[in-house]
């Protein structure tokens, strides 16, 4: 029998099931898209890549645009960041936990878990005030301000005086007996998030104290993994569940983003307590990333191509060095540890740090269960990317096959992808060998623009 060319399921999530026979798929810094009308309908694009904005010292410990000024907690230290990127500190705000911003236009509010803290005409303080306790988070709704307390209690500021709080203006979510650590307003109304059962639905009513009543038949029945882990779009709320879930909601149903395979790897985390999510916008496409630091991991979902893949960041494929995001300045900016960075199409490396572009194929086998016998691979892809100068003149994929599920891989072989202006090189790894499935692990590391399109190989079948 001859070789026949077969295509190849090549574009897709990354998805490794239980049985990795199934399903070993890896999909790494490289979007999923779905093409309208193209060549192909489906393709795997670069991530962008992150360059200086604005340099500093100190962990991340939150990102947020106050009055058209860019604010970020590196260590304890509060700061503006000007946009050419210079900074001046605003204040000193001791702790470790990632911090959580609100704002009515006028004054900015600053939830640390410890205290809250708030910046008023320039002027930046501690809240002071006797009745506050102060919890995760704040939130804005209908010109108050609006923190989780202990004990499943929330706390409501005095109307156009985000630091003042009276002693009766407080409730306490009741739907079920757990604390609730984050609150969250989203299309006017407040959410809060239960640390292990539920997520309760209040609307502002104007009256009462607080001037709070829950929405009958707004509670969903899951808690909250991580308070961090919190981020929307125009259409959706996002977090992780307490059962290690990706949820997302637009008014009271959650709705599992995360299917089976990832949430199992999700569970497989040892800790997810501080989980950081948040969204943002590339070429008007919305993603939601969640970034596990304990776990050194971090995955992105596509809102509109409903895709999950992972991000990483060094030739160690270590979790990606972005922690929060901010849209400032006519830029996406990214923080950093100390660092804020912009994210920009035009740069194929996480601020000179490389990043390695990953694709493992689904299993290749014969319908009929049989042994399979490939000659070639064939990437159909972007060619011609090379660079004018430095690494990346002449780049170049790697391919590995394996034929036991993913448990190992073949040794590496390299095939040049096309120099600056090559747009007609063939990108054919020629490899002779027989199994009962094959799998195809491709990586680029050079830092040129990278878009997959498809793929084909060279098989016959050859017998038991």
């Amino acid at each position: 029998m001859t070789f026949q060319a077969t295509p190849v399921n090549f574009v897709g999530q990354s998805y490794t099931h239980r049985s990795r026979s199934l399903s070993a798929q890896v999909t790494m810094n490289l979007i999923p898209e779905s093409m309208p009308t193209g060549k192909t309908q489906s393709a795997l694009t670069s991530w962008p890549g992150l360059k200086s904005f604005s340099s500093g010292n100190g962990a991340d410990r939150g990102l947020h645009v106050f009055a058209g000024v860019l604010y970020k907690v590196s260590g304890t230290t509060l700061e503006s960041i000007d946009f050419i990127g210079t900074r001046t500190t605003v204040g000193t705000i001791p702790g470790v936990n990632p911090c959580i911003f609100a704002d009515d236009g006028n004054t900015m509010r600053i939830a640390t878990g410890n205290a809250d803290y708030q910046v008023v005409g320039g002027v930046f303080s501690q809240i002071t005030d006797p009745d506050l306790n102060p919890g995760n988070s704040v939130a804005y709704i209908n010109q108050q301000m609006v923190n989780d307390s202990t004990g499943g209690q929330f706390q409501v500021s005095d109307v156009g005086v985000p630091g003042s709080i009276q002693p009766n203006n407080f409730a306490t979510a009741e739907s079920a007996p757990d604390d609730t650590i984050r609150v969250y307003t989203f299309n006017e109304r407040l959410y809060l998030f239960g640390d292990t059962g539920s997520i309760e639905t209040w609307w502002n009513s104007g009256t009462g104290n607080p001037p709070f009543d829950r929405v009958q038949g707004g509670t969903m029945n899951t808690g909250i993994s991580s308070p961090y882990s919190v981020g929307s779009s125009t259409e959706f709320v996002y977090f992780l569940g307490n059962d290690k879930v990706v949820y997302r909601f637009s008014a009271t149903q959650p709705e599992p983003v995360s299917p089976p395979a990832i949430s199992a790897a999700f569970q497989g985390y040892s800790v997810t307590s501080d989980a950081r999510g948040y969204t943002l916008s590339i070429e008007g496409q919305i993603f939601y990333v969640i970034n596990f630091p304990t776990e050194g991991k971090t995955w992105a979902y596509n809102e509109s191509g409903n895709a999950w893949w992972q991000l990483s960041t060094g030739a160690s494929q270590s979790n990606y060095i972005g922690t929060a995001s901010a849209d400032a300045y006519g830029k996406c900016l990214i923080a950093s540890g100390g660092d804020v960075l912009e994210l920009d199409a035009d740069t194929y490396t996480d601020d000179g740090q490389t990043v390695i572009r990953e694709r493992v194929t689904p299993p290749i086998a014969s319908p009929t269960g049989g042994r399979i016998e490939m000659s070639s691979f064939t990437l159909i892809m972007e060619t011609g990317v090379g660079l004018i100068t430095g690494q990346g003149v002449n780049p170049k994929v790697m391919f590995q096959a394996s034929y036991d599920g993913g448990k190992s891989w073949s040794d590496e072989d390299w095939v040049e992808i096309g120099r600056m202006g090559e747009g007609r090189t063939k990108v054919v790894w020629d490899n002779m060998a027989s199994a009962y499935e094959i799998m195809i692990r491709v990586r680029v590391s050079d830092p040129v623009f990278i878009s997959f399109h498809g793929a084909s190989i060279n098989i016959r079948e050859a017998g038991w």
